[in-house]
This record gives structure tokens, sequence and C-alpha cells, in this order.
């Protein structure tokens, strides 16, 4: 297994934690030669003095209270030996040398007679004594080993700890790669509370969009088999018909037409809803009110023949500049206005409102049909989605679901609801540009 990272954040992080320890035992032994060790000589001659009077006139034990009243590390480089001991300790030692010699590793020493008759030697040790059982800067060997093991310890746990969750992600998107569209990561992630697991939750975020937009395209690719089957099973008639009567011939290309007219619209508004998904332009700022003015006018030259008004009501705005897409937001309203020319009938009146709620330009078109049953409305956004009506047979139902995707996309809400009078009432929400 191909473990690098790892590796490499263990070197270093030893590294790191070996050169910091040794750093700070430099500073600190640095700092005890320049301070501590000057407070420990200044008053040497005087203190072996006085543990020498007391332990002339009082004994070794008031001699040795002395000593231990004295704070570390400087009390434990005092010390008082019998002369006997001394003595047998050089015997047993190959460093022997005489107590009047003044250059051995006693600085300091006084031989006192104590009041039970027993001689004594008081010295005060070289606190350098023992420096060739010392390493590295005269650290100790077990510090040394303790740095080392310690570090690695350390450094052991934050590799883990760091490239763990990177195999997890690594997995994670192994798995998305062969289609297990099922893998979440986050509740792994969760109990570190950090940026890692901020980024468990987007990768299930990631993974949930996936899902969602592949089931849609599935459901879309089966919609609209099931959709153009109808047509070319009616193209197929029209043709068998014609091959067996030829007096038919005129009639089925009639039905041929108009088949294959409805299979172009089918295959249009089928674009336009995959369009209304691809990545467009959103930079643009245009006046939504002057879009809807340009869109109404162009709308009558379709419902004059019809026999429908349209009318247009601005309510006073601050501001009606929108950020987004322009082509988009005109075909999502225009979408919606088609579907209301739908199911209006001659006589009847269209009104499409602008107005300002809050931070949201808010676009209402009214008609006067027969409206949709209440446990519908939420449905007729859908792809493929047709209210039953008598004019059926004049959509695909999707135009409703291009407007919504559009509306999405431009971080908006759209919702239907009927009219108390009757007809339905189709609500967008946009937020309104502000610098």
């Amino acid at each position: 297994m191909n473990r690098r990272l790892f590796w490499k954040i263990l070197v270093i992080f030893w590294v790191i934690f070996v050169i910091a320890f040794q750093t700070t035992w430099i500073a600190f032994s640095f700092y005890v030669e320049h301070n501590g060790a000057q407070f420990s000589f200044v008053h040497i001659p005087t203190k072996v003095n006085m543990i020498a009077q007391l332990l002339h006139i009082s004994g070794k034990d008031e001699a040795d209270k002395f000593i231990q009243s004295l704070l570390e590390p400087e009390r434990s480089y005092y010390q008082i030996i019998s002369i006997d001991e001394y003595e047998a300790l050089l015997d047993d030692s190959d460093n022997k040398f005489d107590l009047n010699d003044s250059n051995d590793m006693a600085l300091y020493r006084q031989i006192v007679v104590a009041p039970d008759g027993i001689s004594y030697l008081v010295t005060f040790t070289n606190p350098e004594e023992g420096n060739e059982n010392k390493v590295l800067f005269n650290m100790p060997i077990p510090l040394v080993l303790m740095g080392l093991f310690g570090g690695l310890l350390f450094s052991l746990f934050l590799a883990w700890n760091l490239t763990r969750p990177m195999k997890l992600l690594q997995k994670g998107f192994y798995r998305i790669s062969q289609g297990d569209l099922s893998v979440r990561l986050y509740s792994e992630l969760k109990p570190r509370h950090d940026e890692l697991s901020d980024l468990g939750r987007d990768f299930d975020s990631m993974v949930e969009k996936l899902n969602i937009l592949i089931s849609e395209r599935q459901q879309l690719l089966y919609d609209v088999s099931h959709e153009l089957r109808t047509p070319l099973a009616r193209l197929q008639l029209a043709i068998g018909l014609a091959q067996q009567n030829k007096q038919n011939i005129d009639s089925s290309l009639q039905r041929i037409e108009l088949e294959t007219q409805r299979l172009s619209q089918l295959i249009g508004e089928i674009l336009s809803y995959s369009n209304s998904e691809a990545a467009q332009q959103m930079e643009e700022y245009f006046d939504l009110k002057d879009l809807l003015k340009i869109l109404i006018e162009d709308a009558n030259y379709e419902a004059k023949p019809m026999g429908i008004k349209l009318v247009l009501i601005l309510a006073p705005l601050c501001n009606s500049i929108i950020k987004g897409n322009a082509e988009q937001i005109r075909r999502a309203v225009e979408n919606i206005i088609r579907n209301a020319l739908r199911f209006s009938k001659e006589g009847d009146e269209i009104v499409i409102s602008l107005s300002e709620t809050g931070k949201y330009l808010h676009i209402s078109v009214r008609d006067h049909g027969p409206g949709v049953e209440e446990h519908k409305l939420s449905s007729i956004f859908e792809v493929f989605v047709r209210i039953q009506s008598p004019l059926l047979g004049k959509g695909y139902g999707l135009g409703l679901a291009i407007a919504r995707k559009v509306v999405l996309a431009h971080h908006g809400t759209i919702y239907a609801q009927n009219a108390d009078d009757g007809g339905l009432i189709v609500n967008i929400k946009l937020p309104y540009w502000k610098s």
C-alpha cells in the first residue's frame, strides 16, 4: 500500500519534535549555567563553613537538617561522610587522591570532628560530575530516549489522525467511480469538529446531488421514451394505412404531418428542459420590468387571435434589477404565460403583475381557467405532469418544469395557488440585485 503522505508527516513531525525537545533542553541548560549555577556558587565557602561548624558543635543530625533546608539542586551538591567511609570508598575506587590535594573533584571541603569524636568530611561536589553519562549537549541518555520515543508516538498519532480522513475520502471517491452512490462520510468524520468534518459533509452533499441528478436523468429518459412511443405508433399506423389503401394517402399524410409536428414540439421542449440545467452566463444585469413589457408585447401576438387579453400591472418599485440570465428568465415566464393561454378561452383576461416583497421581486400570472385540484398543485412543476383538461393534447408538461429549474437556478421560489373566484395563480419570487 502506498502511504507516502503518512511517512512524510511521520518523519517531518518526528524530526521537528526532537529538534524542539533538544532546543528546549539546550535553552534550559544555558539558563541554569548562567543563572542557577551562579546562585549556587556565590556563598559556597560560607555554607561549607556553616555546615562544618554545626557538625562540630551540634552533631551530624543538625548539619543534615541544614542541608535539607537548602533549595534543589543546591542541596544535592553538599555531602557529609565519615573519614573512614571515605577512605573505604577510595580503596574500592581507581580514583585515589589526597584529601589535601586541591585539584580533585571536591571544590570545597573541610574535615571536622563531631561531638561524638568521629571525623567527617564536609564537601561541595562539582555539579559537572558525571558528564560521561550525558550525550547531545549534556542531555542525559534517558531524556534522549524519552524524546525520541515520545516524539515517535506523537508523530504516529498525528500522521494517522491526518491521513485517516484522506484515506476515507479516497475510498469514497473510488466507490463513486464504480457507481456506488450510497457512500456517506460525514457520520465518520463528524466527531472531529474541524475542517475535515466539514469536508465530509460537503462530500455527502455532493453525492446526494449526484444521486438526485442521475435519478432525474434516468426518470427523464424513461418519460421521454414513453412520450415518444405514442406519436411514433401513430406514425407507423398512418404509414400502414397509406400502404394498404392508396385512397387514404392524403389523410394519412396529414396525420403523419401532425404527428411529426408533435414530435418536433416534444423534442424542442426536452431540449429546452435540458438547457435550463446547463451552466450558462449568470452574471448579466437586466431590468425585470422592461423584460416583462417586451414579453407581454410578444405574447399578445399569440393571445389576440384567441380573443384573450393580457394585462400587465406594475407596482411602484425601488429596484427591479436582476442578476442572472435574461434569456432563461424570459423563457420561464413565457412558459407560464403559454400555460395560462392553454387553459383560457375567448374573452378571458390574463393578469401579469410585478411587485416588490421584501428583498424579492414578485411576479404573478393569473388566469381564469379551471384551476387545479389542491392536492396536485405541488406536482404541476414536475416533468411530464399534465393537468386533466380537454386541451391536454396541446403540451407535454415540460413548460412549468423548465420554469421551476430556471427560478431555482436564480435562487428564487415558484409556487401555484387557486384563485378564490376561479383560475390559477403562478407566483415567482426572484431576489433583486443589491450592490
